[in-house]
Protein backbone atom coordinates (compact mmCIF):
# COMPACT_ATOMS: atom_id res chain seq x y z
CA UNK A 1 0.00 0.00 0.00
CA UNK A 2 2.78 2.30 0.86
CA UNK A 3 4.35 1.98 -2.27
CA UNK A 4 1.14 1.23 -4.65
CA UNK A 5 2.36 3.96 -7.31
CA UNK A 6 5.75 2.73 -7.88
CA UNK A 7 4.19 -0.66 -8.39
CA UNK A 8 1.68 0.45 -10.89
CA UNK A 9 3.95 2.39 -13.01
CA UNK A 10 6.44 -0.18 -13.07
CA UNK A 11 4.13 -2.52 -14.54
CA UNK A 12 2.30 0.14 -17.02
CA UNK A 13 6.41 1.17 -18.12
CA UNK A 14 7.83 -2.36 -18.37
CA UNK A 15 5.11 -5.38 -17.93
CA UNK A 16 1.82 -3.69 -19.44
CA UNK A 17 0.64 -5.56 -23.20
CA UNK A 18 -0.12 -3.69 -25.83
CA UNK A 19 -3.78 -4.20 -25.50
CA UNK A 20 -3.47 -3.60 -22.10
CA UNK A 21 -2.12 0.12 -22.74
CA UNK A 22 -5.12 0.89 -25.79
CA UNK A 23 -7.94 -0.07 -23.00
CA UNK A 24 -5.92 2.75 -21.07
CA UNK A 25 -5.64 5.09 -23.44
CA UNK A 26 -9.34 4.38 -24.59
CA UNK A 27 -10.21 5.18 -20.94
CA UNK A 28 -8.77 8.14 -20.95
CA UNK A 29 -10.00 9.74 -23.77
CA UNK A 30 -13.30 9.98 -22.37
CA UNK A 31 -14.29 11.86 -18.75
CA UNK A 32 -17.05 9.95 -18.52
CA UNK A 33 -15.22 6.65 -18.63
CA UNK A 34 -12.59 8.50 -16.40
CA UNK A 35 -14.96 9.16 -13.45
CA UNK A 36 -16.13 5.12 -13.93
CA UNK A 37 -13.02 4.17 -13.61
CA UNK A 38 -12.19 6.61 -10.19
CA UNK A 39 -15.85 5.48 -8.90
CA UNK A 40 -14.90 1.69 -9.72
CA UNK A 41 -11.75 1.84 -7.49
CA UNK A 42 -13.32 3.52 -4.86
CA UNK A 43 -16.67 1.63 -4.88
CA UNK A 44 -14.98 -2.25 -5.91
CA UNK A 45 -11.82 -2.66 -5.85
CA UNK A 46 -10.96 -0.70 -2.59
CA UNK A 47 -13.76 -2.84 -0.91
CA UNK A 48 -12.37 -6.07 -2.61
CA UNK A 49 -8.54 -5.42 -2.39
CA UNK A 50 -8.16 -6.26 1.51
CA UNK A 51 -5.43 -6.39 3.95
CA UNK A 52 -5.21 -7.45 7.11
CA UNK A 53 -9.28 -7.78 6.73
CA UNK A 54 -9.27 -4.12 5.94
CA UNK A 55 -10.40 -2.32 2.73
CA UNK A 56 -7.62 0.18 1.02
CA UNK A 57 -8.06 3.10 1.72
CA UNK A 58 -8.98 4.68 -1.74
CA UNK A 59 -8.73 8.52 -0.73
CA UNK A 60 -4.80 7.90 -0.70
CA UNK A 61 -4.32 5.18 -3.57
CA UNK A 62 -6.49 8.13 -5.64
CA UNK A 63 -3.90 10.60 -4.38
CA UNK A 64 -0.98 8.24 -5.43
CA UNK A 65 -1.96 7.25 -8.79
CA UNK A 66 -2.63 10.99 -9.14
CA UNK A 67 0.70 11.25 -9.56
CA UNK A 68 2.20 9.06 -12.34
CA UNK A 69 1.47 8.05 -15.82
CA UNK A 70 -1.16 8.17 -17.48
CA UNK A 71 -3.26 9.52 -14.62
CA UNK A 72 -1.31 12.64 -14.19
CA UNK A 73 -3.07 13.65 -17.20
CA UNK A 74 -6.53 12.76 -16.43
CA UNK A 75 -8.66 15.42 -15.80
CA UNK A 76 -10.88 13.32 -12.77
CA UNK A 77 -7.47 12.60 -10.94
CA UNK A 78 -6.40 16.50 -11.05
CA UNK A 79 -8.65 17.02 -7.53
CA UNK A 80 -6.55 14.32 -5.90
CA UNK A 81 -3.13 15.45 -6.71
CA UNK A 82 -3.34 18.39 -4.02
CA UNK A 83 -6.15 16.44 -1.34
CA UNK A 84 -7.20 13.34 0.17
CA UNK A 85 -10.76 14.77 -0.16
CA UNK A 86 -10.48 14.32 3.24
CA UNK A 87 -11.16 17.79 4.97
CA UNK A 88 -10.19 18.58 9.34
CA UNK A 89 -9.78 21.24 11.51
CA UNK A 90 -7.06 23.35 9.73
CA UNK A 91 -3.96 24.54 11.54
CA UNK A 92 -2.85 28.49 11.80
CA UNK A 93 1.27 28.39 10.34
CA UNK A 94 2.22 31.59 10.33
CA UNK A 95 4.78 32.77 6.79
CA UNK A 96 8.11 34.55 8.37
CA UNK A 97 7.27 37.97 9.10
CA UNK A 98 3.77 37.51 9.25
CA UNK A 99 1.18 39.83 11.07
CA UNK A 100 -1.75 37.05 10.50
CA UNK A 101 -3.38 37.04 7.09
CA UNK A 102 -6.02 34.77 6.07
CA UNK A 103 -3.73 32.26 4.02
CA UNK A 104 -1.89 31.54 7.42
CA UNK A 105 -4.82 29.24 7.70
CA UNK A 106 -4.04 25.77 6.73
CA UNK A 107 -5.80 23.25 5.90
CA UNK A 108 -5.19 20.10 7.25
CA UNK A 109 -6.11 16.30 6.49
CA UNK A 110 -5.29 13.03 7.96
CA UNK A 111 -5.51 9.50 6.85
CA UNK A 112 -4.38 6.36 8.74
CA UNK A 113 -2.88 3.33 6.33
CA UNK A 114 -1.59 -0.24 7.26
CA UNK A 115 1.27 -0.30 9.23
CA UNK A 116 4.04 -0.25 7.03
CA UNK A 117 5.89 -3.77 7.11
CA UNK A 118 9.31 -1.82 7.39
CA UNK A 119 9.92 -1.92 11.68
CA UNK A 120 12.01 1.26 11.09
CA UNK A 121 9.08 3.34 9.69
CA UNK A 122 7.23 6.24 11.63
CA UNK A 123 3.90 5.61 12.91
CA UNK A 124 3.18 8.96 11.60
CA UNK A 125 4.29 11.23 9.27
CA UNK A 126 4.55 14.33 7.22
CA UNK A 127 3.03 15.05 3.58
CA UNK A 128 3.61 18.07 2.16
CA UNK A 129 5.41 19.60 5.20
CA UNK A 130 8.30 19.04 7.31
CA UNK A 131 8.45 19.38 11.31
CA UNK A 132 10.12 17.54 13.96
CA UNK A 133 9.03 13.86 14.48
CA UNK A 134 8.42 15.01 18.35
CA UNK A 135 5.81 16.86 17.74
CA UNK A 136 3.85 14.57 15.50
CA UNK A 137 4.81 11.89 18.25
CA UNK A 138 3.30 13.84 20.72
CA UNK A 139 -0.26 14.84 18.56
CA UNK A 140 -0.48 10.87 18.19
CA UNK A 141 0.03 10.06 21.83
CA UNK A 142 -2.45 12.61 22.74
CA UNK A 143 -4.88 11.05 20.34
CA UNK A 144 -4.33 7.52 22.07
CA UNK A 145 -5.21 9.04 25.29
CA UNK A 146 -7.93 10.87 24.01
CA UNK A 147 -9.63 7.70 22.62
CA UNK A 148 -8.65 5.56 25.91
CA UNK A 149 -6.40 6.59 28.57
CA UNK A 150 -6.24 9.84 31.27
CA UNK A 151 -7.48 11.97 28.36
CA UNK A 152 -10.67 10.14 27.60
CA UNK A 153 -11.27 10.21 31.43
CA UNK A 154 -10.51 13.93 31.73
CA UNK A 155 -12.95 13.92 29.00
CA UNK A 156 -15.79 12.08 30.65
CA UNK A 157 -15.13 13.99 33.94
CA UNK A 158 -16.21 17.36 32.11
CA UNK A 159 -18.95 15.72 30.80
CA UNK A 160 -20.43 14.17 33.62
CA UNK A 161 -20.10 18.16 34.97
CA UNK A 162 -20.98 20.13 32.05
CA UNK A 163 -22.36 18.19 28.96
CA UNK A 164 -25.29 17.35 27.86
CA UNK A 165 -27.04 14.37 27.42
CA UNK A 166 -28.77 12.12 25.25
CA UNK A 167 -32.09 12.67 25.99
CA UNK A 168 -34.99 13.68 24.35
CA UNK A 169 -36.72 17.06 24.57
CA UNK A 170 -39.68 15.20 26.42
CA UNK A 171 -37.39 13.19 28.69
CA UNK A 172 -35.27 16.93 29.45
CA UNK A 173 -38.95 18.42 30.61
CA UNK A 174 -39.78 15.26 32.45
CA UNK A 175 -36.90 15.06 34.66
CA UNK A 176 -36.84 18.84 35.29
CA UNK A 177 -40.30 18.81 36.62
CA UNK A 178 -38.90 15.93 38.76
CA UNK A 179 -36.47 17.88 40.00
CA UNK A 180 -38.65 20.84 40.58
CA UNK A 181 -41.19 18.64 42.93
CA UNK A 182 -38.56 17.34 44.89
CA UNK A 183 -37.19 20.76 46.20
CA UNK A 184 -41.17 21.42 46.12
CA UNK A 185 -41.38 19.00 48.82
CA UNK A 186 -38.48 19.99 50.63
CA UNK A 187 -39.73 23.07 50.68
CA UNK A 188 -42.79 22.22 52.12
CA UNK A 189 -41.28 19.82 54.56
CA UNK A 190 -39.11 22.81 56.13
CA UNK A 191 -41.40 25.79 55.95
CA UNK A 192 -45.05 24.28 55.64
CA UNK A 193 -47.48 22.90 57.93
CA UNK A 194 -46.93 19.96 60.26
CA UNK A 195 -48.27 17.12 57.94
CA UNK A 196 -49.62 15.19 60.68
CA UNK A 197 -50.29 11.89 59.87
CA UNK A 198 -49.20 12.54 55.95
CA UNK A 199 -45.77 13.00 56.91
CA UNK A 200 -44.99 9.18 56.36
CA UNK A 201 -46.74 9.64 52.58
CA UNK A 202 -44.58 12.78 52.19
CA UNK A 203 -41.40 11.45 52.79
CA UNK A 204 -42.03 7.67 50.77
CA UNK A 205 -42.68 10.36 48.02
CA UNK A 206 -39.81 12.34 48.66
CA UNK A 207 -37.44 9.07 48.64
CA UNK A 208 -38.95 7.33 45.68
CA UNK A 209 -38.77 10.25 43.30
CA UNK A 210 -35.18 10.99 44.48
CA UNK A 211 -34.17 7.82 43.85
CA UNK A 212 -35.74 7.20 40.88
CA UNK A 213 -33.98 10.41 39.48
CA UNK A 214 -30.60 9.56 40.82
CA UNK A 215 -30.70 5.83 39.45
CA UNK A 216 -31.48 7.35 36.14
CA UNK A 217 -28.58 10.07 35.69
CA UNK A 218 -26.32 7.49 37.37
CA UNK A 219 -27.71 4.83 35.09
CA UNK A 220 -27.52 6.85 31.84
CA UNK A 221 -24.17 8.51 32.54
CA UNK A 222 -22.57 5.11 33.50
CA UNK A 223 -23.91 3.28 29.95
CA UNK A 224 -22.59 5.91 28.51
CA UNK A 225 -19.11 6.27 29.53
CA UNK A 226 -19.02 1.84 29.76
CA UNK A 227 -19.96 2.57 25.87
CA UNK A 228 -17.66 5.63 25.64
CA UNK A 229 -14.77 3.35 26.97
CA UNK A 230 -15.27 0.23 25.20
CA UNK A 231 -15.44 2.25 21.54
CA UNK A 232 -12.21 4.32 22.40
CA UNK A 233 -10.15 1.05 23.36
CA UNK A 234 -11.15 -0.26 19.97
CA UNK A 235 -10.09 2.78 17.73
CA UNK A 236 -7.21 3.14 19.58
CA UNK A 237 -6.02 -0.79 19.02
CA UNK A 238 -7.02 0.49 15.18
CA UNK A 239 -5.01 3.98 15.53
CA UNK A 240 -2.07 2.01 17.31
CA UNK A 241 -1.71 -0.66 14.85
CA UNK A 242 -1.97 2.16 11.65
CA UNK A 243 0.23 4.68 10.38
CA UNK A 244 -0.96 8.33 10.32
CA UNK A 245 -0.55 10.33 7.47
CA UNK A 246 -0.78 14.07 8.05
CA UNK A 247 -1.14 16.35 4.74
CA UNK A 248 -0.23 19.94 4.45
CA UNK A 249 0.34 21.56 0.86
CA UNK A 250 3.07 24.35 0.39
CA UNK A 251 6.33 22.47 0.73
CA UNK A 252 6.52 23.95 4.73
CA UNK A 253 8.93 23.65 7.12
CA UNK A 254 7.12 23.78 10.67
CA UNK A 255 9.31 25.45 13.72
CA UNK A 256 7.49 24.71 17.14
CA UNK A 257 4.48 22.44 17.63
CA UNK A 258 1.99 25.00 17.63
CA UNK A 259 0.09 22.72 15.68
CA UNK A 260 0.09 19.92 17.61
CA UNK A 261 -3.97 20.55 18.89
CA UNK A 262 -5.06 20.10 15.04
CA UNK A 263 -2.52 16.97 14.49
CA UNK A 264 -4.55 15.43 16.93
CA UNK A 265 -7.81 16.02 16.22
CA UNK A 266 -7.40 15.02 12.53
CA UNK A 267 -5.23 11.97 14.15
CA UNK A 268 -8.74 11.35 16.06
CA UNK A 269 -10.69 11.73 12.56
CA UNK A 270 -8.93 9.67 10.44
CA UNK A 271 -9.37 6.95 12.73
CA UNK A 272 -12.96 7.24 12.94
CA UNK A 273 -13.29 7.86 8.74
CA UNK A 274 -11.41 4.32 8.48
CA UNK A 275 -13.73 2.38 11.37
CA UNK A 276 -16.59 4.43 11.38
CA UNK A 277 -19.05 1.15 12.71
CA UNK A 278 -17.24 1.43 16.11
CA UNK A 279 -17.95 4.73 16.77
CA UNK A 280 -21.88 4.08 16.49
CA UNK A 281 -21.61 1.92 19.47
CA UNK A 282 -21.28 4.65 21.81
CA UNK A 283 -23.52 8.33 21.71
CA UNK A 284 -20.59 10.23 22.81
CA UNK A 285 -17.78 9.64 19.99
CA UNK A 286 -20.38 9.00 17.20
CA UNK A 287 -21.64 12.85 18.38
CA UNK A 288 -18.29 14.37 18.43
CA UNK A 289 -17.09 12.76 15.26
CA UNK A 290 -20.11 13.69 13.51
CA UNK A 291 -19.73 17.05 14.76
CA UNK A 292 -15.91 17.35 13.97
CA UNK A 293 -16.29 15.53 9.88
CA UNK A 294 -19.13 18.21 9.65
CA UNK A 295 -17.07 21.47 11.20
CA UNK A 296 -15.17 21.27 7.68
CA UNK A 297 -13.54 24.31 7.01
CA UNK A 298 -15.12 26.44 10.08
CA UNK A 299 -12.58 25.76 12.44
CA UNK A 300 -8.90 26.17 13.31
CA UNK A 301 -6.90 24.93 15.99
CA UNK A 302 -3.50 26.27 17.74
CA UNK A 303 -1.81 24.86 20.33
CA UNK A 304 1.21 22.89 21.25
CA UNK A 305 -0.08 19.99 22.71
CA UNK A 306 1.53 16.92 25.14
CA UNK A 307 1.17 13.59 25.18
CA UNK A 308 -0.79 13.45 27.90
CA UNK A 309 -3.21 16.08 26.34
CA UNK A 310 -1.89 18.83 28.18
CA UNK A 311 -1.72 22.42 26.13
CA UNK A 312 0.45 24.89 25.98
CA UNK A 313 0.94 28.50 25.18
CA UNK A 314 1.75 30.46 21.89
CA UNK A 315 1.65 33.49 20.58
CA UNK A 316 -1.66 33.95 19.63
CA UNK A 317 -2.53 37.34 18.46
CA UNK A 318 -1.23 37.26 15.09
CA UNK A 319 -3.14 33.71 14.51
CA UNK A 320 -6.35 35.33 16.12
CA UNK A 321 -5.81 37.65 13.39
CA UNK A 322 -5.61 35.20 10.38
CA UNK A 323 -8.86 33.75 11.86
CA UNK A 324 -10.97 37.02 11.83
CA UNK A 325 -9.42 37.78 7.93
CA UNK A 326 -10.68 34.09 6.71
CA UNK A 327 -13.95 34.08 5.70
CA UNK A 328 -15.06 30.66 6.59
CA UNK A 329 -13.57 30.39 10.32
CA UNK A 330 -16.16 30.55 12.65
CA UNK A 331 -14.27 28.74 15.48
CA UNK A 332 -11.32 28.47 16.84
CA UNK A 333 -9.19 25.97 19.31
CA UNK A 334 -6.79 27.96 21.66
CA UNK A 335 -4.82 27.41 24.54
CA UNK A 336 -6.30 28.77 28.44
CA UNK A 337 -4.54 32.50 27.67
CA UNK A 338 -6.14 35.84 28.62
CA UNK A 339 -5.71 37.41 24.50
CA UNK A 340 -8.13 34.61 23.59
CA UNK A 341 -11.10 35.63 25.58
CA UNK A 342 -14.05 35.98 24.03
CA UNK A 343 -14.86 39.91 25.08
CA UNK A 344 -11.64 40.41 23.98
CA UNK A 345 -11.92 39.16 20.71
CA UNK A 346 -15.73 40.72 20.57
CA UNK A 347 -14.02 44.10 21.41
CA UNK A 348 -11.20 43.85 18.73
CA UNK A 349 -13.83 42.71 16.04
CA UNK A 350 -16.16 45.86 17.26
CA UNK A 351 -13.57 48.50 17.19
CA UNK A 352 -12.44 47.53 13.66
CA UNK A 353 -16.02 48.05 11.79
CA UNK A 354 -17.65 50.85 14.33
CA UNK A 355 -19.01 53.38 11.73
CA UNK A 356 -16.59 55.83 10.54
CA UNK A 357 -13.48 53.56 11.53
CA UNK A 358 -11.21 52.96 7.94
CA UNK A 359 -10.67 49.52 7.68
CA UNK A 360 -7.55 48.55 5.61
CA UNK A 361 -7.07 45.92 2.83
CA UNK A 362 -4.01 44.09 4.12
CA UNK A 363 -2.52 43.13 0.75
CA UNK A 364 -4.37 42.79 -2.83
CA UNK A 365 -6.59 40.02 -3.17
CA UNK A 366 -7.37 39.47 0.86
CA UNK A 367 -10.32 39.54 2.17
CA UNK A 368 -10.96 42.78 4.31
CA UNK A 369 -8.86 42.80 8.14
CA UNK A 370 -12.72 42.26 9.74
CA UNK A 371 -15.18 42.49 6.75
CA UNK A 372 -18.32 42.41 8.59
CA UNK A 373 -19.99 42.74 11.82
CA UNK A 374 -21.50 39.10 11.06
CA UNK A 375 -18.46 37.33 10.99
CA UNK A 376 -18.25 36.91 14.96
CA UNK A 377 -15.54 34.69 15.53
CA UNK A 378 -15.69 32.57 18.58
CA UNK A 379 -13.11 31.14 20.82
CA UNK A 380 -12.66 28.11 22.42
CA UNK A 381 -10.29 27.88 25.19
CA UNK A 382 -8.81 24.50 26.34
CA UNK A 383 -6.16 24.03 29.08
CA UNK A 384 -6.65 19.73 27.53
CA UNK A 385 -7.38 18.47 24.70
CA UNK A 386 -10.68 16.98 26.09
CA UNK A 387 -11.83 20.24 26.51
CA UNK A 388 -11.68 20.96 22.39
CA UNK A 389 -13.65 17.52 22.03
CA UNK A 390 -15.98 19.28 24.55
CA UNK A 391 -16.48 22.28 22.51
CA UNK A 392 -16.05 20.40 18.73
CA UNK A 393 -18.90 17.75 20.07
CA UNK A 394 -20.94 20.53 21.51
CA UNK A 395 -21.32 18.68 24.34
CA UNK A 396 -20.92 21.91 26.69
CA UNK A 397 -24.47 22.68 28.28
CA UNK A 398 -25.34 25.63 30.59
CA UNK A 399 -28.59 24.48 31.50
CA UNK A 400 -27.41 20.90 32.11
CA UNK A 401 -24.65 22.65 34.42
CA UNK A 402 -27.36 24.03 36.05
CA UNK A 403 -29.05 21.58 36.55
CA UNK A 404 -26.57 19.40 37.54
CA UNK A 405 -25.28 21.61 40.28
CA UNK A 406 -28.94 21.94 41.03
CA UNK A 407 -29.67 18.00 41.30
CA UNK A 408 -26.03 18.03 43.77
CA UNK A 409 -27.21 20.60 45.97
CA UNK A 410 -30.51 18.73 46.65
CA UNK A 411 -28.81 15.20 46.85
CA UNK A 412 -26.69 16.53 49.17
CA UNK A 413 -29.96 17.70 51.29
CA UNK A 414 -31.88 14.38 50.60
CA UNK A 415 -28.04 12.49 52.37
CA UNK A 416 -28.23 14.79 55.14
CA UNK A 417 -31.83 14.25 55.95
CA UNK A 418 -31.34 10.51 55.45
CA UNK A 419 -31.83 9.06 58.80
CA UNK A 420 -34.52 11.30 59.68
CA UNK A 421 -36.58 9.75 56.50
CA UNK A 422 -35.28 6.23 57.50
CA UNK A 423 -36.50 7.17 61.34
CA UNK A 424 -39.89 7.42 59.86
CA UNK A 425 -40.39 4.97 56.84
CA UNK A 426 -38.77 2.19 59.22
CA UNK A 427 -38.51 3.05 62.44
CA UNK A 428 -35.99 1.47 64.70
CA UNK A 429 -37.06 -1.28 67.52
CA UNK A 430 -38.59 -0.02 70.79
CA UNK A 431 -35.58 0.61 73.10
CA UNK A 432 -35.48 -0.22 76.64
CA UNK A 433 -33.52 1.42 79.79
CA UNK A 434 -30.60 0.18 81.29
CA UNK A 435 -27.85 1.66 82.69
CA UNK A 436 -25.89 3.63 83.15
CA UNK A 437 -27.60 6.17 86.05
CA UNK A 438 -26.88 9.46 86.64
CA UNK A 439 -24.18 9.56 89.61
CA UNK A 440 -25.72 13.14 90.20
CA UNK A 441 -28.77 13.47 91.83
CA UNK A 442 -29.52 16.82 90.04
CA UNK A 443 -29.93 15.07 86.82
CA UNK A 444 -32.07 11.99 85.27
CA UNK A 445 -30.31 10.12 82.66
CA UNK A 446 -32.34 7.57 80.81
CA UNK A 447 -29.48 5.22 79.25
CA UNK A 448 -31.37 3.33 75.88
CA UNK A 449 -30.18 -0.18 74.21
CA UNK A 450 -30.81 1.58 70.66
CA UNK A 451 -27.90 2.44 68.01
CA UNK A 452 -29.81 5.16 66.29
CA UNK A 453 -30.23 7.77 69.18
CA UNK A 454 -31.57 10.34 66.94
CA UNK A 455 -34.70 8.04 66.76
CA UNK A 456 -36.45 9.19 70.20
CA UNK A 457 -36.44 12.07 72.55
CA UNK A 458 -38.00 11.50 75.92
CA UNK A 459 -40.62 13.14 77.93
CA UNK A 460 -40.59 13.50 81.95
CA UNK A 461 -44.15 14.19 83.41
CA UNK A 462 -44.72 14.34 87.22
CA UNK A 463 -46.58 16.34 89.82
CA UNK A 464 -43.07 17.28 91.91
CA UNK A 465 -40.65 17.45 89.60
CA UNK A 466 -41.35 20.08 86.71
CA UNK A 467 -42.03 18.63 83.28
CA UNK A 468 -39.24 18.31 81.05
CA UNK A 469 -38.17 17.38 77.43
CA UNK A 470 -34.62 16.47 75.72
CA UNK A 471 -33.62 14.05 72.62
CA UNK A 472 -31.92 11.05 73.02
CA UNK A 473 -28.06 11.27 71.95
CA UNK A 474 -24.87 9.29 72.33
CA UNK A 475 -22.41 10.30 74.65
CA UNK A 476 -18.55 9.02 75.34
CA UNK A 477 -16.38 9.13 78.31
CA UNK A 478 -16.04 6.65 81.51
CA UNK A 479 -20.08 6.61 81.78
CA UNK A 480 -20.95 6.52 78.01
CA UNK A 481 -24.17 5.57 76.88
CA UNK A 482 -27.01 6.43 74.72
CA UNK A 483 -28.87 8.48 77.12
CA UNK A 484 -31.03 11.51 77.68
CA UNK A 485 -30.00 13.69 80.39
CA UNK A 486 -32.75 15.99 82.43
CA UNK A 487 -32.00 18.43 84.66
CA UNK A 488 -34.27 17.70 87.72
CA UNK A 489 -36.04 21.18 89.39
CA UNK A 490 -39.11 21.21 91.62
CA UNK A 491 -41.97 22.83 90.01
CA UNK A 492 -43.46 25.78 91.79
CA UNK A 493 -46.79 24.34 92.83
CA UNK A 494 -46.92 20.63 93.94
CA UNK A 495 -49.75 18.36 93.17
CA UNK A 496 -47.97 15.19 95.24
CA UNK A 497 -45.26 15.69 98.41
CA UNK A 498 -43.71 12.22 96.71
CA UNK A 499 -40.17 13.53 94.83
CA UNK A 500 -40.63 9.38 93.17
CA UNK A 501 -43.61 10.62 91.73
CA UNK A 502 -43.41 10.55 87.63
CA UNK A 503 -43.21 8.50 84.18
CA UNK A 504 -41.34 8.81 81.84
CA UNK A 505 -42.34 8.42 78.62
CA UNK A 506 -40.39 7.54 75.21
CA UNK A 507 -41.11 9.15 71.74
CA UNK A 508 -40.27 9.19 68.57
CA UNK A 509 -39.37 11.99 67.00
CA UNK A 510 -39.98 13.21 63.70
CA UNK A 511 -38.01 15.72 62.05
CA UNK A 512 -36.65 16.77 58.53
CA UNK A 513 -32.97 18.10 59.29
CA UNK A 514 -33.39 21.44 61.43
CA UNK A 515 -37.51 20.93 61.31
CA UNK A 516 -39.24 19.04 64.58
CA UNK A 517 -43.19 18.04 63.86
CA UNK A 518 -45.02 16.50 66.53
CA UNK A 519 -43.63 13.79 68.28
CA UNK A 520 -44.76 10.25 66.68
CA UNK A 521 -46.17 7.00 68.94
CA UNK A 522 -45.31 6.58 72.36
CA UNK A 523 -42.90 3.40 72.37
CA UNK A 524 -42.24 2.96 76.41
CA UNK A 525 -42.76 4.09 79.96
CA UNK A 526 -41.07 3.98 83.15
CA UNK A 527 -42.61 5.18 86.36
CA UNK A 528 -39.89 7.65 87.75
CA UNK A 529 -38.62 5.49 90.62
CA UNK A 530 -37.39 2.80 88.70
CA UNK A 531 -35.10 4.98 86.60
CA UNK A 532 -33.89 6.62 89.88
CA UNK A 533 -33.14 3.50 91.38
CA UNK A 534 -31.62 1.71 88.22
CA UNK A 535 -28.00 1.15 88.84
CA UNK A 536 -28.09 2.38 92.53
CA UNK A 537 -29.70 -0.80 93.76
Amino acid sequence: MQGIASHWDEWFRHEASRDDRDAIESIGRSPFEQRRFVGWLARRWAGEAQWAGESAPARYVLAQLSRVSPFDKWACFDRYQTTYGTPGIAAIVLEAESAGESNDVRPVEALILPADEDATAHNIVSDGFQTESGDLSAARRAAISLLNGRGLMVFLALWIVAGRRPYPRWLQAVLAIAWLTVAGLMIRLLTGADPGSRLGLIFLMLFVLWASLVVIAVGVSSGEMVKAWIAGRQLRMRLEAHQTRLRINGGLSLQGGSAGLAFCLNTLLATYRAHPRVATRSWLWDRFFRKLRGAGGGWAATGVVMGGGQIERVALEPKIRACLRHPEITDILTPWQPEARQSVIDELVSSKTRPGTRVKQATEGLTPVFASEKHRLRTHRCRHAAQSIMAVGDFISKPQLTANAFAVALSAIMIAAFPDIRNVLAPAPSPAVVQPASPSPYYLWISLDTKRAEAFSVVLESGFWSNRWANVGSYGGANGSVRAELRLSRVDRQTTSDEEDGTIWIERRRKFLSREFQPGDRVGSYSLSHIARLGHE
